[in-house]
């Protein structure tokens, strides 16, 4: 009787341990005494914590191994003097992340006892917040020189071509279509090129279609100098999805096309226009000016975008695509990345990798007029 017993009393234990390695859920939390309390529902098994000291912050992170955090719980609500922000989320499958924006350094960062994770908030030294400030304010106080020295282009005018729209959608991945996300990233890269002085325009500021044709007469009616298009890619089907991403920079070329068809449909077929004006559009003057525009933007996405993410480079090609040959400025095509691959996807869709994304193309834009 007493072995039967002992068996099952390892298997309850065996059988808990097991489970709790899968499902430990935090079952309370609370805030007090310069401490926050997490309960678990078994005991606390790893923690992995990272401090990034930043303009003036600390943020600490706790990586609860097996952790799983519950819908109906949260820390956001919690307010500390010492602590900027609370947040915790479930970073992974086998992860629960805690993170605290803090305004001081902690002397002792946090104990485990059992199934309850303490982390302690107690100051012991400030943060060279008062530095941090006289920054901030050194650069208040000299805006007024960043706006003398604000770029004057003699009000140079780009046309920005947001890829597809309306019933064309264009490439997809999880639910996202190309012809939203080319629209965002066009609407803030007017927004970057105006404040460094440049005239914009965009041939679609919303959610409407376009034929080819409307594009470069839209930007060629109105003089335009530069003509850029912004797309998204995908990896086609049947592909291994994951395998294919990175951003790739296009000028016109007509070394592999079909010259007569080309001509063809442009004076003679269904966009009408004149041989002469075939001759502006497909100037090697025209195709010069492209590749130096697409190399330089290339580099300078590459530059801005490498300071904090991984990016894979797909290079500078050449193509006859429509809105390539349609303009007769400098023109180039910009494939963002691909939709179709879950980390790319993640970025292209992130408002801090839009912005030095956006940065990267008007660089390129500034050094091509240098």
């Amino acid at each position: 009787m007493i072995k039967k017993l002992s068996i099952v009393l390892l298997y309850f234990i065996f059988s808990q341990t097991l489970f709790a390695q899968t499902n430990n859920y935090l079952r309370d939390t609370f805030l007090g005494n310069n401490k926050l309390i997490l309960t678990f529902k078994y005991n606390i098994g790893n923690i992995k914590t990272l401090a990034i000291e930043r303009n003036g912050l600390v943020k600490y992170i706790y990586d609860v191994k097996n952790g799983v955090l519950p819908k109906t719980k949260t820390i956001s609500h919690y307010r500390h003097k010492g602590v900027k922000a609370f947040r915790i989320g479930q970073f992974n499958k086998e992860c629960l992340r805690v993170v605290i924006e803090s305004y001081s350094k902690n002397k002792k960062n946090y104990s485990i006892n059992g199934k309850r994770l303490t982390i302690y908030l107690n100051a012991s030294s400030q943060v060279d917040r008062n530095s941090y400030s006289a920054k901030k304010q050194h650069n208040k106080k000299n805006s007024h020189l960043k706006k003398k020295h604000k770029i004057n282009h003699g009000k140079k005018t780009i046309i920005i071509d947001p890829g597809h729209g309306g019933r064309d959608v264009g490439a997809s991945g999880k639910g996202i279509y190309e012809k939203t996300l080319t629209l965002e990233i066009s609407k803030r890269l007017r927004r970057e090129l105006q404040n460094r002085g440049y005239k914009v325009f965009m041939t679609r500021t919303y959610d409407k279609y376009l034929s080819l044709k409307d594009r470069t007469e839209y930007a060629n009616a109105r003089n335009g100098e530069m003509f850029i298009s912004i797309h998204a890619n995908a990896a086609a089907k049947g592909k291994p999805k994951q395998k294919y991403q990175g951003v790739e920079v296009f000028y016109l070329s007509l070394k592999n096309s079909d010259r007569v068809r080309k001509r063809r449909a442009y004076y003679k077929g269904k966009y009408y226009y004149s041989v002469a004006a075939y001759k502006r559009m497909t100037s090697s003057w025209k195709i010069a000016k492209s590749r130096k525009l697409a190399r330089g933007i290339r580099s300078k996405i590459l530059t801005n975008v490498r300071k904090r993410y991984k990016l894979n480079d797909k290079g500078v090609k050449s193509s006859d695509f429509w809105v390539l040959l349609g303009s007769t400025m400098p023109a180039v095509l910009i494939e963002t990345g691909y939709l179709t691959h879950n980390k790319e996807l993640i970025n292209l869709r992130s408002k801090r990798y839009q912005e030095r994304f956006v940065k990267g193309i008007a660089d390129g834009i500034d050094a091509y007029y240098q």
